[in-house]
């Protein structure tokens, strides 16, 4: 499940700080660089960005594409220690000693549809924003990203050769992304390398990362419910209802907000208000059917926390 990392070794971890000085030699597109009274190093190690420097040494990139040679794929608990050990053995450093900054977890899934029609029925989470592209939808909130993509799609992007299997099909992948504050948001003290070894974490972090998906709001198609319609009220209900997943959820949420960009209220608070109305109504089970494309979905990533090893 583990993909990019952001890796920082200080050099007070290391026994030797004179080894930092032959690190450079293990870089690709070596640059020198100068600042104030102190010298530093960038370039390429294996596939990974590096910069070295009498503080330490940073790599960031794809452990999944250094070790696997590709990230099609993702790092089992086990496939990332080994990746460490392999950073060890080149650098001779101790990398398990590494601090942690950044964690993306991820998997990839094949889908009877083109990733993008999945999007739509992904609505709002609380407190991230939502942001769809051509061929993704982000949800950020500064401290961690959620990530929907068309893998297949980023692969040609960037030239990566796909494998057989996955020629000519559907593949979606959902990312959770861990870009800041990383021990407060862990309660720990620091996260090492070692750390994500460790299976009490790794397991927490897959249930974190399922529960990611959970939180955000599943859209479903309208379906009259006549066995509801007591009043008036109900059927102006269930046909608001039915507009507002026509159009979705989120459309129907950006009206609000230019509403509110014209002054339409004359009270601030009934924005707030019609927001929460039309994300209930979205959401009436009574009215609505379960979606095939996020049964799919949901279902794969159910399946994808039973086998966390």
């Amino acid at each position: 499940m583990y993909d990019t990392l952001n890796i920082w070794l200080p050099a007070q971890s290391i026994a030797e700080v004179g080894m930092l000085n032959n690190i450079p030699n293990l870089f690709t597109n070596l640059t020198q660089h100068s600042k104030a009274d102190s010298t530093f190093f960038s370039g390429h190690f294996e596939g990974l960005k590096a910069s070295v420097s009498n503080s330490g040494l940073s790599l960031k990139g794809s452990l999944c594409k250094y070790y696997l040679n590709d990230n099609i794929k993702t790092l089992t608990r086990q496939d990332t220690q080994r990746a460490f050990e392999k950073l060890a053995d080149t650098l001779h450093l101790p990398m398990s000693e590494a601090v942690i900054s950044r964690i993306d977890l991820a998997q990839s899934f094949l889908v009877n549809y083109p990733a993008e029609l999945y999007y739509p029925y992904l609505g709002e989470s609380n407190y991230f924003k939502r942001l769809v592209q051509p061929s993704s939808l982000y949800y950020n909130n500064g401290l961690r990203v959620k990530l929907f993509y068309n893998k297949v799609a980023e692969a040609k992007k960037r030239r990566v050769l796909l494998p057989e299997i996955w020629q000519d099909k559907n593949v979606l992948r959902y990312e959770l992304r861990y870009v800041s504050r990383l021990p407060q948001q862990f309660n720990i003290n620091q996260v090492k390398a070692k750390t994500l070894f460790e299976e009490r974490f790794y397991i927490n972090l897959i249930e974190r990362w399922k529960e990611e998906y959970d939180a955000i709001d599943k859209l479903n198609h309208s379906n009259i419910n006549y066995n509801k319609m007591k009043k008036p009220k109900d059927f102006m209900n269930q046909m608001a209802a039915m507009y507002i997943k026509s159009i979705g959820q989120n459309e129907a949420l950006k009206l609000v907000e230019q509403m509110k960009a014209n002054n339409c209220f004359e009270h601030k608070e009934y924005y707030s208000r019609l927001k929460r109305d039309i994300k209930k109504l979205s959401k009436i089970d009574e009215q609505s059917k379960n979606n095939e494309l996020i049964t799919e979905l949901t279902k794969k990533i159910q399946q994808a926390t039973q086998h966390y090893r």
